[in-house]
């Protein structure tokens, strides 16, 4: 049986995480009717370390210094290990940046949330949208009963993350083109000295560099300090280069696990931080940083935020500033025409979402990102690719990793 919800809203907005909730509470703040479908039992439901830069539209979301209140500030160093742990680069980005705990970070955005009114609804996973005449104008969703429900707006944001809810109803290759396998983990009683070890540690591993493994993807595992001794650890695998590597088998979860655990144990300088501490999570998901949807108005009544739009910032860092200057650009656009009671989804109007959006500077800085990632990856994982030609380059990749930074 299928429930229709008889309140009409401005905004339905699928996931909870903060490309969600920041265009929850900037529509709400508008004045507008809003709420938030999320399929897990609270906002932003996996456990994660995090960490952004402290940027205005920050304190404008969450609060005058917040960010501060609850992080560790870093001093902007990022740590460039080659493969083998042969030789290292160190960068420094010149803004503030902190490290803080993913549950508070999270609290925040929905305590706001409730301040302005926004309808939040848990255990609600979105199945597909509602059309009619050519327009997006609701989803489908099924609560914690197992009853299907419709909800209707006048506008549809998809900020479900890498899953793409509906932009994969509506033909975006997340699978193909968009997500990177990615494994996430966070410990306890890690092995590291926070005023020693303060900084992002980033290590290249090539194609051919693991015996056990000699055909897995190029891949940097990471070391993402929180404080005291709990630090989130992962590996990224690089992915945008691979279909024009004939070296290279796409590798199952159970494959990509074994290398984790042997990279855990013995990759030089990467594993040192294991020693005597607790997982506390372990997982693989994917982080949706091979390159940027081709259309964020994949079909009108619809668009696509953040993470699910590949909004992020490509070289692995935190996307969180890029998707929510993203959500807060789209329904501040989106709400003028709301609020002036004109045809929101018209194609002149699409056609002028698109064109300013591809003028602000955030989507210039991504889009930016991306064509120097791509030329970054190719020279290193593609042409040069192998451990003993990445040592051999280091020189140059320093000048390069510099020029990212």
């Amino acid at each position: 049986m299928t429930n229709k919800n008889s309140t009409n809203y401005d905004f339905v907005i699928v996931g909870a995480g903060p490309a969600g909730l920041t265009a929850s509470i900037v529509a709400a703040r508008e004045g507008l009717k809003v709420i938030v479908l999320e399929k897990g039992e609270q906002a932003g439901p996996k456990p994660r370390g995090e960490g952004m830069g402290y940027y205005s539209i920050v304190d404008e979301i969450l609060g005058d210094n917040y960010l501060p209140s609850i992080g560790l500030k870093s001093n902007g160093g990022r740590v460039w290990h080659s493969p083998g742990d042969l030789q290292i680069t160190t960068t420094y980005r010149d803004y503030p940046h902190y490290f803080f705990e993913w549950r508070t970070f999270i609290d925040r955005f929905v305590e706001k949330a409730n301040e302005v009114g926004v309808e939040i609804l848990l255990k609600s996973e979105v199945i597909e949208p509602i059309e009619s005449e050519n327009l997006c104008v609701g989803v489908r969703y099924s609560d914690n009963l197992g009853n299907i429900n419709e909800i209707y707006g006048r506008a549809i944001l998809d900020c479900s993350g890498y899953s793409g809810v509906i932009g994969r109803h509506y033909g975006v290759p997340y699978d193909e083109e968009i997500n990177c396998p990615i494994v996430k983990c966070l410990i306890s009683e890690a092995n590291i000295d926070i005023n020693e070890t303060p900084d992002l540690n980033f290590f290249f591993i090539g194609n051919g560099d693991l015996e056990y493994a000699p055909n897995f993807p190029p891949c940097v595992a990471y070391i993402f300090p929180l404080e005291h001794k709990r630090v989130e650890v992962g590996l990224m695998l690089r992915m945008a280069q691979v279909p024009q590597m004939k070296t290279v088998s796409i590798p199952t979860n159970d494959e990509i696990l074994l290398v984790w655990e042997n990279l855990k144990k013995n990759y030089s300088g990467f594993s040192e931080f294991f020693k005597g501490a607790k997982i506390d999570y372990e997982e693989v998901t994917f982080l949706p940083n091979a390159r940027m949807v081709d259309n964020f108005v994949p079909h009108p009544g619809v668009v696509l935020i953040g993470d699910s739009a590949g909004f992020v910032n490509p070289f692995g860092s935190s996307g969180l500033y890029y998707s929510m200057e993203m959500a807060k650009f789209w329904v501040k656009n989106i709400a003028m025409k709301i609020k002036d009671d004109k045809s929101v989804w018209n194609s002149e109007n699409i056609y002028h979402y698109r064109n300013s959006f591809e003028e602000f500077q955030v989507y210039k800085d991504v889009k930016g990102l991306y064509n120097l990632i791509g030329a970054f990856e190719y020279k290193i994982f593609n042409r040069l690719r192998t451990s003993e030609k990445i040592n051999k380059k280091w020189e140059y990749i320093s000048s390069l990793l510099q020029q990212a930074s």
